[in-house]
């Protein structure tokens, strides 16, 4: 009898661990939205009724414990808060992805005094502290990557270095291979087909838009393509472009050049999908040469902002952005999905754009139309 419960007790822990464990399928097409800093609220939940189907809570970082002896996830929302709503999503019969991401703009870079299996363990560990059984939430089914630069044009953070890329490269294999769900969010300049250029500086600018903002020098140079030249396209399960990055090429095509949107997506998809060559070749540290950067439609995701954008930051009025997917589809080229930041600024009355009419603007609402 002993020895029956003794079994029957183990195959309850392992039923509960498999339930932990359970990590949801990606949808077809991603309508991707991401929480502001720290943000669990109501927001959040009537975007998730307007159509999303990825949320990406924001943000932590991947640091150290108070006396630097273990890795440790520090910073993140109120993760009671965080079950509570994935609870209500659930409860509501939304099937919802729920990410972390790891990073955002001014955030620190990640520690490398600790290897990604120390990382992996504490990221097991984080997720089961963060787990409420009562409420059927077992952590995050993944991260997003989103490590970037810093305002002080002094700060460190404004250079990436081979030891933390590599990292995050090994660190997202070992997630990926024990089922998690991997994506990154560069910014344009971080993956950048208009340059076979690669640096770790984050600090260059755009050369159309240097003569008239040339004090604006926060553009990297294909920071992120050396994650997916060392550790495989096939790591991550979807690229996020941010094309709200300040002063991006497609802001200059969009409103200098007065380009067609649909023509700047259709342009930017064709060559991250037929490959462009990066030369890393010339820093001998990359240990590697001239590589060619390909990434299948169905991982690329376009990265949007809603009315928060304007004057430097990339807005596109509902209009053309349902223009602009039509186009891409009807070429034969629409991606993976779109995702924007973020979801605190919904219902907000663009500022820089005339042809919203003074209306409050839900990217939420437009994504679930077109996907």
């Amino acid at each position: 009898m002993k020895s029956i419960i003794i079994i029957l007790y183990f195959l309850l822990i392992l039923n509960k661990e498999m339930n932990s464990r359970k990590i949801p399928k990606l949808p077809d097409k991603l309508k991707i939205g991401y929480a502001s800093w720290g943000e669990c609220d109501e927001k959040i939940f009537k975007s998730v009724q307007n159509g999303l189907n990825v949320i990406i809570w924001f943000s932590i970082d991947m640091s150290t414990n108070s006396d630097k002896t273990k890795p440790e996830f520090t910073r993140g929302p109120d993760y009671s808060e965080v079950a509570k709503m994935i609870k209500r999503f659930k409860d509501n019969n939304y099937q919802v992805i729920n990410l972390i991401s790891i990073g955002g703009w001014n955030s620190i870079h990640v520690n490398v005094n600790f290897n990604a299996e120390e990382y992996y363990k504490e990221w097991n560990e984080f997720n089961q502290r963060i787990s409420n059984p009562e409420l059927d939430f077992y952590g995050f089914d993944g991260i997003d990557w989103d490590i970037e630069g810093n305002s002080n044009i002094n700060s460190s953070i404004n250079y990436f270095t081979y030891e933390e890329l590599d990292l995050m490269g090994k660190f997202s294999q070992i997630l990926k291979k024990e089922g998690y769900i991997v994506s990154m969010a560069p910014a344009e300049s971080y993956l950048d087909p208009t340059t076979d250029e690669f640096s770790l500086s984050l600090l260059h600018n755009y050369p159309e838009w240097e003569k008239e903002v040339p004090e604006f020098k926060y553009h990297g140079r294909n920071a992120y393509a050396y994650l997916l030249a060392k550790y495989s396209v096939d790591t991550f399960d979807f690229i996020s472009v941010q094309l709200y990055e300040g002063y991006s090429h497609t802001l200059y095509k969009y409103k200098k050049e007065k380009k067609q949107f649909g023509n700047i997506l259709y342009d930017l998809i064709n060559s991250l999908n037929e490959g462009y060559i990066v030369d890393f070749s010339k820093d001998k540290n990359s240990g590697m040469g001239k590589e060619v950067i390909k990434i299948p439609r169905d991982k690329i995701v376009i990265g949007l902002a809603n009315g928060w954008a304007g004057d430097r930051f990339l807005f596109v009025d509902e209009k053309n952005i349902i223009e602009g997917w039509n186009f891409i589809k009807e070429k034969n080229k629409d991606v993976r999905g779109i995702m924007f930041w973020d979801i605190a600024d919904e219902g907000l009355i663009p500022h820089e754009d005339n042809t919203c009419d003074n209306k409050p603007f839900y990217m939420a609402k437009i994504l679930n139309s077109l996907l």
